[in-house]
């Protein structure tokens, strides 16, 4: 073992100083495989022909440790993760290679320019929890049993290729444990895998837009029919092509038996058509003028202070219509609608703190809170004592609708404690209700720099720590959860932290980057406020550690950022050049908060202010990863 282990070094080494007479290719050829993650991550970007310039800092003689490279995750040293998506990469994908990099768990390739046949080694990636293929050009069948070994997969992302063939068994087997599947937008055909084994832990499948044929097993029909749309041979629940029993000669018959019923009352149907056209017209007319009105009655009952529910939403709260909201959500007194159909659909996603529906919320009164970039809003006393707050949402259109419940429902899935799990939604094209539950001590931002009450002074150090330590956990598991987003949170500040009665730290408006418009969530979201957001329009999520550190550096300094001018017209101080100076200058005791600042206390601050201002460094990639920022707050904490 050690001659080989020499034998790899010395080989290493080699190729470092003669990379024009050795390559990659060659390392492998050499030694039984590489000795090293960055030996290895060298070999995949060997294996890439286009797209290379992007990992260019895939180097040797660029650091010890592949975990400043680009697109590389790691916890504590070790790699975890790739996220190589919309670099333009093509060639091949060396999983042999990967193979060697035994502590990664997640690969994101999606948007990049791969093709031909997946690799069939990609069984031997048997610890990998996350695989992002989407948007590529890969195709031909997959083989049956790649996946077979695969028992630690949670998400595989297939869509936007060009895949044939049946959809392989072994996604589905006895050790799965998928909690999401994309297979939509290829050429797969064949019947559906009944999927029994993981019906229980599936939470999001699409496989829409494919040449699929048959029953949808019993054990996906909870999935929405959008989820199958696009696959004509398909039968059976949720679809509307009713029983998949009858055979293809008997619908023949049936046919034919129907034929002449139908040719003798198409006219009939057309002049009922053009009647009901009419009065539609007229009716649609009407309503206009109704909402017009309503609308004006709503904007003077929002500039009071207070409104209806129904009034936020853009309806009125006539008797007929809470009854008819009642109707669709499947009980007497409200509930959750499991199928929106226009002011009828609130959509439950998280139903730890109960159900309900929209007939509860139009009935309750809406107390205005206030207006923030993405929208307004209120907090709703229910009548049954449960407080709840309602975000109404707008441009909110970068996605359909199908696009936009599977998010919400992503974010209805989330559990952890120093995350607010929204409750609800409502989608309507003009704008959208997201129902969340009411926190009564109200923000960071508010308790920080409010009134200095009661509130304000609790904050002594221990409480800040654990405030700090609280998002940076919560941050973490966000960037664990959603790492298939191009910035996990995208618009984290201290009015977006909620405190529970504990001071323990609730994170909220997170994940909402993919929903909102490029235009209008370079205005609006804090993301776009970090260097790399202020001047390419690019986000990460480094950019979400940027904006930890400025949440930080407004903990243990007590001040309020000028990073958040377009909140405050300006105004604060400019924590992140403030604490850099404070550590060239070694002065850091100069720009902690008195409140808490003390000779027992100092030390850990400091320590905190130094990580604060390794987070907010003007290169994304200097900046540490999410996962390494809660090890380094729990040290701290740990004391």
């Amino acid at each position: 073992m050690g001659q080989q282990w020499r034998t790899a070094s010395a080989f290493i080494l080699y190729f470092s100083i003669h990379p024009a007479i050795f390559t990659a290719s060659t390392i492998a050829q050499e030694i039984a495989g590489p000795a090293t993650d960055a030996a290895a991550l060298l070999l995949l970007k060997d294996s890439f022909t286009e797209g290379g310039d992007a990992l260019s800092s895939w180097s040797f003689s660029s650091a010890t440790s592949p975990c400043g490279w680009f697109g590389v995750i790691c916890v504590s040293g070790v790699v975890t993760g790739l996220r190589l998506a919309k670099l333009g990469l093509s060639g091949t994908v060396n999983v042999t290679a990967l193979s060697h990099v035994k502590g990664l768990r997640s690969i994101s390739l999606n948007d990049n320019k791969f093709s031909g046949p997946l690799p069939p080694d990609l069984s031997t990636l048997g610890s990998i929890k996350s695989l992002f293929l989407s948007h590529n050009a890969f195709s031909g069948e997959i083989p049956d049993g790649i996946f077979a070994s695969m028992c630690s997969l949670k998400k595989l992302w297939l869509n936007d290729n060009q895949f044939t063939g049946r959809i392989p068994s072994s996604i589905c087997n006895a050790h799965s444990k998928l909690i999401e599947l994309r297979l939509e937008d290829n050429a797969f055909d064949g019947t559906i895998p009944t999927f029994d084994h993981i019906s229980s832990t599936l939470k999001s499948f699409n496989a829409s837009n494919n040449q699929l044929r048959g029953p949808i097993p019993a054990s996906l029909a909870r999935f929405s029919a959008a989820s199958f749309a696009g696959n004509p041979g398909l039968c059976g629940p949720p679809l509307d092509s009713g029983s998949c029993g009858t055979a293809p000669s008997m619908e023949k018959d049936r046919a034919r038996t129907h034929i002449n019923v139908v040719v003798g009352v198409v006219a009939a149907v057309l002049i009922i058509l053009l009647a009901l056209a009419l009065v539609a017209l007229l009716f649609c007319r009407r309503r206009r003028n109704h909402q017009e009105n309503l609308d004006a009655a709503s904007a003077d009952a929002l500039e009071s202070g207070t409104a209806s529910v129904a009034a936020v939403a853009g309806t009125g709260s006539t008797q007929k219509e809470e009854k008819n909201s009642e109707a669709t959500s499947g009980r007497k007194s409200g509930g959750p609608s499991r199928g929106p159909t226009g002011m009828a659909g609130l959509v439950m996603i998280n139903e730890e703190k109960g159900a309900f529906g929209l007939a509860e919320l139009m009935k309750a009164a809406a107390e205005v809170l206030g207006n923030g970039g993405l929208g307004s809003a209120y907090k709703v006393a229910m009548a049954n004592g449960f407080t709840v707050v309602v975000k109404r949402l707008c441009d909110m259109n970068r996605v359909g609708k199908e696009a936009f419940d599977g998010e919400m429902r992503r974010l209805g899935s989330l559990r952890h404690p120093n995350v607010l799990t929204p409750l609800a939604y409502h989608y309507r094209k003009e704008e959208k209700l997201l129902v969340s539950e009411y926190v009564p001590t109200g923000s960071l931002r508010k308790v920080l720099h409010g009134d200095r009450g009661a509130e304000q002074r609790a904050l002594d150090w221990p409480t800040r720590l654990k405030i700090a330590l609280g998002i940076a956990r919560g941050m973490a598991y966000l960037h664990a959860e959603l790492a298939s987003l191009d910035v996990p949170h995208g618009n984290l500040k201290s009015s977006n932290i909620l405190l529970a009665d504990n001071f323990e730290p609730l994170i909220a408006d997170h994940g909402l980057v993919p929903l909102v418009g490029v235009a209008k969530a370079s205005q609006v979201m804090f993301a776009y406020r970090t260097p790399e957001g202020t001047q390419h329009r690019l986000v990460s999520p480094k950019s979400d550690v940027f904006c930890f550190g400025v949440v930080i550096l407004e903990l243990v300094t007590g001040k309020f950022p000028s990073q958040y001018a377009h909140d405050t017209n300006g105004a604060g101080t400019d924590v992140v050049q403030q604490a850099a100076s404070a550590i060239v200058e070694k002065r850091e005791a100069d720009v902690l908060d008195g409140d808490i600042a003390a000779p027992d206390t100092a030390p850990g601050i400091v320590r905190l202010l130094r990580v604060a201002a390794a987070c907010v460094d003007a290169n994304p990639e200097q900046r540490p990863e999410m996962s390494e920022v809660a090890e380094l707050v729990q040290e701290i904490a740990s004391g």
